[in-house]
């Protein structure tokens, strides 16, 4: 049909770009305008997603050189600059670890170490999952863990024998499979290179600031951030919401014993990975350490990461005169669009700022009497806790952050003590479906409702509303 809400929804953005850009309805001069109006068009269709979320990352390379908002070659280079190559790197690392079933020996060896009562299972699939998602992105974190949780569960629910066995396990259930949800999204707030949206931050500091946020700092507040946030949702999931009384589940022994005992001895290629892995991560973390070193003082993340990605192509595989480690048909099932959307991002950031928004919203907010650094922040981190219930992770945190780093600088604020925790907070996506991948992801197995998700999502989201603030002074150290 013509007029379908589909088609509405996809004529409505362009619509209403040209309606901003030429109306003369704003009091802004013609630049403004339209750089007002294509952020609109984006917005329109992010929130909606009625069309794929990097197609409209990919819009600024054709409206903005077509409509004089921003020359081809500035625009393009905001799809392939430092902070993107280190996703690239972090997306090949996590390809790899994939390939050679790493993340199973890991998971499994993490829930058998803490533990198989129903509680400690929750755990132990959330502390795996938010490890996890400290390297890849919350999407792939709960897909990769997703296939582990379902087959215990399967398992666990064929030995299930009483009515009252049958209650309990459904309670157990919804905690381990938000759990797994939440940690997914927790757990890329740990390090620069976990999501999409610690990318829109790093970028722009590196970009517009010209601050480098070097790994090993992020880890100050991101870790505990994320280790903190994991367990208080640990807390609330079994202690609060989703409270089962059973307590031992020997039968779960047996089926992590034998998936370990599937996977069968380490592997060449699995020590590789690791090997390379771990060599890359305390090269990010010691980076600021290494670049004293006269010799050394090229080094950023990006290069050590990049130089990390390419050993795993290099190392010949034993088992194949002809193959390696990791081989660029393996690079197949890499998710170029969210490199797409972290680059349609920045070139929006770019235009923002460069067209004066940035400056018009901060001196609204200067000019309205808020000065205050707490008030601010409580205001920035409330605001983005509230859009993240509806707007994705990385188009949410590409909005807002050159707008609070605006208001930061206007109102004589340090620009990381408000550009972190809206950060963060892009991340802390707990209440509906729709908020992050992996919340639809835990529902598709039918043991969870949305009224379930929101009764935790609520109580999640408030914590870590408190948490944020209550950093407040200790955002610093990531500089």
């Amino acid at each position: 049909m013509l007029f379908s809400k589909k088609n509405i929804l996809l004529l409505i953005g362009p619509v209403l770009f040209l309606t901003l850009a030429y109306g003369n309805l704003l009091p802004f001069n013609h630049e403004v305008s339209k750089v007002i109006g294509v952020a609109t068009w984006m917005l329109i269709w992010w929130i909606s997603e009625i069309v794929d979320l990097p197609v409209t990352a990919l819009l600024p390379i054709v409206i903005f050189p077509s409509f004089g908002i921003l020359d081809l070659a500035t625009t393009a280079s905001n799809y392939s600059n430092a902070t993107i190559l280190l996703f690239l790197s972090g997306f090949v690392f996590a390809l790899a670890i994939e390939k050679h079933k790493l993340h199973e020996r890991i998971a499994l060896h993490i829930i058998r170490w803490i533990g198989t009562s129903s509680n400690r299972v929750v755990l132990g699939f959330m502390v795996a999952t938010a490890f996890i998602s400290m390297w890849v992105n919350n999407t792939a974190a709960a897909l990769l863990m997703f296939p582990i949780a379902t087959s215990v569960l399967s398992i666990l629910q064929q030995s299930i024998t009483s009515e009252s066995s049958q209650k309990e396990f459904v309670l157990m259930s919804k905690a381990l499979l938000l759990g797994l949800a939440y940690s997914a999204s927790i757990g890329g707030t740990a390090t620069p290179i976990g999501t999409p949206t610690n990318a829109v931050l790093t970028g722009y500091f590196n970009e517009k600031l010209h601050t480098s946020l070097a790994f090993g700092n992020w880890l100050l507040i991101g870790l505990p951030l994320a280790s903190i946030m994991t367990f208080m949702a640990y807390f609330i999931l079994t202690r609060l919401v989703f409270k089962s009384r059973v307590a031992q589940l020997p039968e779960l022994t047996q089926i992590i014993n034998h998936k370990i005992t599937e996977l069968g001895k380490i592997t060449f290629p699995e020590i590789v990975v690791i090997t390379v892995f771990l060599l890359t991560t305390a090269a990010w973390i010691l980076r600021v350490v290494l670049i004293k070193l006269p010799a050394l003082a090229f080094l950023n993340d990006t290069i050590i990461g990049v130089s990390g990605a390419i050993i795993l192509f290099i190392v010949p595989h034993p088992a194949s005169k002809d193959q390696y480690i990791f081989v660029w048909k393996d690079m197949q099932k890499l998710p170029w669009g969210i490199l797409f959307m972290i680059g349609g991002g920045l070139a929006l950031a770019k235009t923002l700022e460069s067209s004066g928004i940035v400056q018009l919203i901060a001196n609204s907010v200067k000019n309205s009497g808020i000065n205050n650094g707490l008030i601010v922040l409580i205001l920035v981190v409330g605001i983005t806790l509230l859009l993240k219930t509806v707007i994705a992770n990385t188009a949410l945190a590409t909005i807002l952050i050159p707008m609070v780093i605006g208001i930061a600088n206007a109102s004589d604020i340090d620009p990381i003590m408000l550009g972190a925790p809206t950060t963060f907070a892009a991340s802390f996506a707990f209440i509906l479906p729709m908020s992050t991948p992996p919340n639809a992801i835990v529902l598709t197995l039918g043991h969870i409702h949305v009224k379930d998700m929101m009764k935790a999502g609520i109580a999640i989201s408030l914590i870590g509303y408190l948490l944020l603030i209550s950093l407040n002074g200790f955002y610093r150290v990531m500089l």
